[in-house]
This record gives structure tokens, sequence and C-alpha cells, in this order.
């Protein structure tokens, strides 16, 4: 499962053990160190010690030239204790003269080990050596001065007699390092595992139980119920948090009974709308039908007049008339009670280009250019072709009612993704203004002289009928484009 799915104990858990470790092995690493670093000092002051005992006891009872007496006090002094391994006494060229190891005496030192005694005596400083697993012993290096007591058996010019080597046993030592670095780390782990408990312990009071309490509230919300408060128990960001909660969910109340009393309001005012929209309705079908009666009955006067009867050009103005109130009536109808859709898989060029031809009937004269752009290959769609013809040729009317003078409308189809058909429509008129763009949808909304306002209006409801959306781009002064976006993939039932 990925790290951003965890919960928030699990992702707090997950730090503080990798925190906790990372803090465990350096305190561990610190306490170590510090720990090698104390018991190989009093190593080496012990070391110091025992090696200026042993030098002042061999060389302050003069045994210059008397190898044999060194040879036995060395001897006594390394059966002295159990720590001390090996005592020898070195020439500056590195020859053993002395040595509790008999067999190395009148021997010389490998060139390593020479090479420690002349760097010793070049600095005049005792000189230590802590060799490693497995002789873990430390060996430690004394200059052995000239002085005048001495100049029977070596020159006035030589600065040293020699070195004295004394090794000592570090097992000790190590045995007590090694128990120190478990207790230390021990005492890291145990460390770690309460400073976990205790963050555990406070996340959980902190902020886990009042986090669980909030979404316990929160889903109660959820669920419409806004009379959920919490009651702060301290000032701190989570008693801050709850404090917004409980805003959150009175404003939330309120909202919900400004909504409920504004949902009601509508409701009413739709009923009311319904019912009139019912007489309206209605009421256009019961002057459909007089008015059809009344255009029967001039066509036939116009019919029986003469070409001289001056009465024949009025009442073919009153049949225009006529003709135009019974398209406002039938535009209404339409809106007020529309027909369902009947689809069939057609190419969508055909009603496009039935619509052109009849728009190009009424551009009243007006020197419009129309441009039409199909599509290539056998595409076809599920669609109401009268509908679709409907809301093409409604929109061409509107760029052509657009155009004052000369000008261009284009129609163009294209596929912009694998279930999408776009159909723009496009003019070059005076456009629309900005701040009449978000109501040309709307019902009964209109800026064109003599409009009804529903031919758009219409025309979105037939593209939503097509699972489709319709929208406008527009600047005045520089034209309008439509926009048709259907689908291609839509059955046809």
């Amino acid at each position: 499962m990925s790290l951003r799915n965890w919960t928030l104990k699990n992702k707090v858990l997950l730090h503080v053990v990798v925190l906790g470790v990372l803090s465990a092995g350096v305190l561990t690493f610190l306490f170590i160190t510090t720990q090698r670093n104390v018991i190989r000092t009093l190593v080496r002051h012990k070391a110091e010690l025992v090696s200026s005992l042993i030098k002042n006891s061999v060389f302050g009872v003069k045994v210059c030239g008397r190898i044999e007496e060194a040879q036995s006090k060395i001897l006594e002094l390394g059966s002295t204790s159990g720590s001390i391994q090996r005592i020898r006494i070195i020439s500056p060229r590195g020859k053993i003269f002395a040595s509790t190891e008999l067999a190395e005496r009148n021997t010389i030192l490998d060139t390593r080990a020479k090479g420690r005694v002349l760097h010793m005596l070049s600095q005049n400083k005792p000189h230590w050596v802590l060799l490693p697993a497995p002789d873990s012993s430390l060996q430690y290096l004394v200059p052995v001065e000239n002085r005048p007591d001495c100049y029977g058996c070596h020159s006035s010019q030589d600065k040293f007699n020699g070195a004295l080597e004394v090794s000592f046993s570090n097992q000790e030592a190590a045995s007590i390092l090694r128990q120190s670095q478990w207790k230390g780390v021990i005492i890291a782990l145990v460390a770690l595992v309460v400073l976990a408990f205790i963050i555990l312990r406070l996340f959980e009071r902190l902020i886990n139980k009042p986090l669980s309490l909030l979404k316990e509230k929160m889903l109660k919300v959820q669920e419409r119920d806004s009379e959920v408060r919490l009651t702060p128990t301290k000032e701190d960001e989570v008693g801050s948090l709850m404090k917004s909660f409980n805003l959150m969910a009175e404003n939330l109340k309120e909202a919900n009974r400004k909504i409920d009393d504004l949902y009601s309001e509508r409701i009413e005012r739709a009923e009311h709308l319904a019912s009139f929209g019912e007489l309206a309705a209605g009421l256009a079908h019961e002057v459909k039908n007089p008015l059809a009666g009344m255009k029967g009955a001039l066509e036939i006067i116009v019919q029986k007049s003469g070409p001289t009867d001056p009465n024949k050009e009025i009442f073919q103005e009153v049949l225009l008339q006529i003709d135009k109130i019974i398209g406002i009536i039938q535009e209404f109808l339409n809106f007020a009670k529309p027909k369902p859709p009947h689809f069939t898989r057609i190419d969508p060029g055909l009603f496009v280009e039935n619509a052109i031809r009849l728009a190009e009937t009424q551009v009243q004269g007006k020197p419009i250019e129309f441009h039409f752009a199909g599509l290539k290959g056998d595409v076809r769609a599920c669609l109401d072709a009268d509908k679709m013809q409907e809301v093409i040729l409604n929109l061409i009317l509107n760029s052509i009612a657009a155009i004052d003078e000369t000008g261009r409308v284009s129609v163009a189809l294209s596929l912009p993704g694998e279930d999408a058909l776009e159909i723009r429509v496009a003019d070059n008129g005076h456009g629309i203004k900005e701040q009449n763009l978000s109501n040309i949808f709307t019902p009964f909304f209109s800026t064109k002289k003599g409009g009804t306002g529903l031919g758009l209006s219409i025309s979105k409801r037939i593209v939503e009928e097509h699972h489709g959306t319709i929208s406008v781009e527009s600047r005045e002064g520089q034209g309008t484009t439509f926009i048709l976006r259907l689908p291609l993939s839509r059955t046809c039932e």
C-alpha cells in the first residue's frame, strides 16, 4: 500500500520509529566512542605510571653495564602483575639487551618496531601503541636518558641510552568496553521504546482522539444534521479547529435555512408559472385555430381579387403579419410542449446543408457569403435530423440578422475527439455585448427587434436532449461563433 494512503497514526508511528532509530544510533555511537576514549585514557595513564615505576626501579640502581642484574630486575618486576605481558630494554639501534622473554635477548627488532623506537627517541616523548585483537595489548615506550653516572658505559655525546618497552594486556579493558557497549545499546533501545510510547500516547490524546471526534461530527453534518456542535476543551490549535467547525456548522445551518426558503419560493413560483404556461399554451392553441381560418379566408379573397384591386396589397400584408403571428405562436408551443426527439443514424452534413439552403432564401438582399466545411469519410451520428436542422437554421438566421451589410457566415464540422462531433457556426457581424452573453440562452431574452427570445433557449434544450453542449464566443464588433459538441457513440433507441 502506498505511503500516502496510510492513516495519520501510522505515518506518525513511522516517523517516530525512523527518528528514534537515528537518534538512538547517534547516541549509542557517541556513548560507545566516549566510553572507549575514557577506558583507553585510563589504561594509558596506568601504563604511564607502571612504566615510570619500572624505569625508576631498573635504572635507578645504576645497572649500566650490568646486563644480568637488569635482566633479573625486569623478570622480578614482570612477575609482580598479571597485566604486564612483557618488559624489554632496547638500544637506540633496535637491539634488545634484556627482556622478560629470554629468547629475545640480543636480537634486533623488526623494521616497524625499530621505527617506533627511533620516532619516540627523536620526539623525546613516551609513545604507546594499542594492538588490535587477537593480541589486544598496549605497548608503552619510555626513553632512557643518558646521565653522568652512565658515562662509564655510554658516550657523553649520546642523549639517550635506549628505550624501555612495557607491554600490558588489554583484555580486561576490552571486556569492560564490550559490556559498556551492550549497556549503551540496551539503554538506547529502551529509550527508543519509551520515547515512541510517550509520543504515541500524546498523539492519541492530543491529536488523534480530537480528530476522530471531529470526523464523526462531520459525518453527521454530511447526513444533514446541522445541530452538531463540539465543545473545545483547550485553547490550542485543535480547540481553534473545533471552534471553526462550530462556526461552519452554524453558517451551514443558516445557509440551509435560506436554501429551503428560496426553494419553497421557487417551487411556489414554478407552480404559478406552470399554471400560467398551461393557460398560455391553451390560449395560444385557441388563438392559432382562428388565425388559420382567417388566413385561409384572406388567401381566397386575394386569389379572387383582380390585379388592379387596390385592396390586394393590403390583404397580402395582412397575410404576412398573420404568418408571423402563427410562427410566434408555433415557436411558443414548441417551447411549452416540446415533442420528444426521434433519433436516427445519419450523416451530419445533410441537415447542415439543408439549413444553409433554407437560410440562403432569407438573406433579404444582403450580400452574404455562405461557406460550409464538412467531414471527410463516412461519419454518422445518432441524431434527430429535423430538430438539429432547426438548431443550425436558427443559429444561421441569427448570424444573418447580426450582419448589417456585407458579411460572411461559415459552418464547419470537425471531430476533435474519438467520441465528439463539433459544429461551429461563425459570422463576422456586430457581435454580442459582453453583459448579454450570460443571458442569451435565457427564455424570452432577446436583443433583436421583433425577437421572441425563445430561439436560442429551444436550441439549447434540443442540444441537451442529444446529450451535447452549446457555447458561444463573441466580441462586440468582431463577430460571433456558436460551438455545438455532440456525442458520436450514442446508440439509437
